[in-house]
């Protein structure tokens, strides 16, 4: 089921039950650390169109030995264990066939149960059980599982054919907790998102600056690659937070996604590695910014770093406040965001974590006219967006060091337009020398596809990120293509 690196170990945690991998080797950017199949696949709560228990892909049909499972019709078996435990044990206690068609929500924690009562997989389920868990809080989400999960198995019946598990409201709502909190999204073959659970997977600690990158094939297999060199005796981290967000948000997610306290060193930075994602600009004096002296709990006293201005805490607490309701109505416009933008970057760093969440939305939106077969784009479009990733790309160099493919994504995105603007210059010859020119951008274009490339070259073929592999050759091969015509009108002359 997994693969570990001869250049790592498992390492037990003296204060807790968890474990993690620490290198005993040097690791370099793309050496592989793990490989590993999931221990449960399955779909998000919300989901409602069945899925077929073998692949995944949409159901519309129920196993004929079981009649309780889902299949789609190109599968006609699925897991021996669940099907002959609702064949035989499940039958006599007199479940109901329709358990799952009437309360599909359950489907993940049933097979979690299924897995922890088939001896085969004690291993592998007492390592997930061994990762710490938060402690359960009545909260929205407990109340939703609670109605549409825990309470549907209960009533069941269900508890009384388990021998190996004690199925109780206390356990039911702990994997429930424990599928949200340890689960990758992965990609089915249709495109629909889905959530895995990796045995080993699960225990990689978390930090906002990782060491690696993790994909998943179309198996949903896991490969952990590092993402940096990693010198022997560090431990191997992960990261479970979006990294474009600020230190306060990012530990309010942790907390409520993980049950964890991050204390590493963006988090301990009141600075955030001098990105000044969390930094307001201050009111005092002209070159000074605002930052939180204690950012991990956000309970500390906001001070100028240049003339020591102090901020009240529900000043800035309202400026969020604000700019979050008036990202809720701009209704997806271009104008509201570049006003909006305009309106705020009064108030905080041009990279503060608000300000880079309105400028990806002015990308996407600028992604989407460019992208328009029936636009013809003009130079003010793609120098914005130019703009924009220029600005953006250096923060995700800051937070995603080595190997990553949100950079990667990023270059792909300038590329295009490096390239659409680059095409445009040179068809309107307004400089003397605009071949010159245009093989100068040409050759800056043809480093900047490769080094996309390299930044997205361990992603699996068919995921999202793998076909932007083959959209950047296609770019490679129009960067050359121009290149040799440019070339050859020179030799003619």
């Amino acid at each position: 089921m997994q693969s570990l690196s001869e250049k790592v170990k498992i390492v037990k945690n003296s204060t807790t039950p968890s474990r993690h991998l620490v290198a005993i080797a040097e690791l370099s950017p793309g050496d592989v650390i793990l490989e590993e199949q999931p221990l449960l696949v399955t779909p998000h709560w919300e989901c409602e169109q069945m899925k077929c228990s073998q692949c995944l892909q949409d159901s519309f049909v129920m196993c004929k030995k079981c009649e309780f499972f889902p299949l789609c019709i190109d599968c006609t078996t699925h897991n021996t264990y669940d099907c002959d435990f609702f064949c035989e044990g499940a039958a006599g206690a007199e479940i109901s066939k329709n358990l799952l068609v009437e309360n599909y929500t359950i489907f993940g924690v049933l097979k979690l149960l299924l897995l922890m009562e088939n001896p085969a997989n004690s291993e592998q389920c007492a390592a997930l059980s061994a990762t710490p868990g938060a402690t359960v809080v009545d909260s929205e989400a407990w109340q939703e599982q609670d109605t549409q999960i825990v309470t549907p198995l209960l009533q069941s019946g269900i508890a009384r054919v388990f021998k190996r598990v004690k199925v109780t409201h206390e356990l039911l709502h702990t994997l429930c907790w424990r599928i949200d909190a340890n689960a990758f999204e992965v990609t089915a073959s249709d495109g629909n998102t889905l959530k895995g659970v990796y045995a080993c997977g699960a225990q990689l600690p978390h930090n906002c600056v990782p060491n690696t990158v993790v994909t998943f094939d179309e198996d949903f297999r896991l490969k952990l690659y590092a993402s940096v060199r990693i010198p022997v005796g560090a431990v191997i981290y992960n990261t479970y937070t979006n990294p474009l967000m600020g230190t306060s948000q990012r530990q309010h997610e942790l907390r409520l996604t993980k049950g964890i306290e991050c204390a590493c060193a963006r988090c301990s930075d009141p600075l955030e590695l001098g990105t000044h994602m969390s930094s307001l600009k201050c009111t005092k004096c002209a070159n000074g910014f605002v930052v939180c002296s204690a950012p991990i709990r956000d309970v500390g006293i906001w001070k100028c770093n240049n003339c020591a201005a102090t901020m009240a805490t529900d000043v800035v607490k309202q400026l969020l406040v604000d700019v979050g309701e008036a990202l809720l109505e701009t209704n997806s416009e271009l104008l509201a965001y570049e006003s909006l933008l305009a309106k705020y970057s009064v108030h905080f760093h041009q990279n503060h974590f608000v300000l880079v969440e309105i400028k990806q939305n002015i990308a996407s939106i600028l992604r989407a006219i460019l992208m328009n077969p029936m636009c013809i784009p003009g130079k003010d479009l793609l120098e914005r967006k130019l703009q924009l990733c220029e600005e953006m790309m250096p923060l995700v160099r800051a937070v995603l060091p080595g190997v990553s493919k949100l950079y990667g994504i990023a270059l792909y995105e300038y590329l295009l337009s490096y390239m659409e603007l680059a095409e445009l210059i040179f068809e309107e010859k307004a400089a003397a020398n605009a071949a010159q020119i245009f093989q100068e951008k040409l050759e800056d274009a043809r480093d900047i596809a490769a080094k996309a490339k390299e930044m997205l070259r361990f992603e699996p073929s068919n995921s999202p990120e793998g076909h932007l592999v083959s959209r950047i050759a296609m770019e490679q091969k129009r960067i050359e293509e121009n290149l040799r015509q440019l070339n050859s009108k020179r030799s003619c002359a």
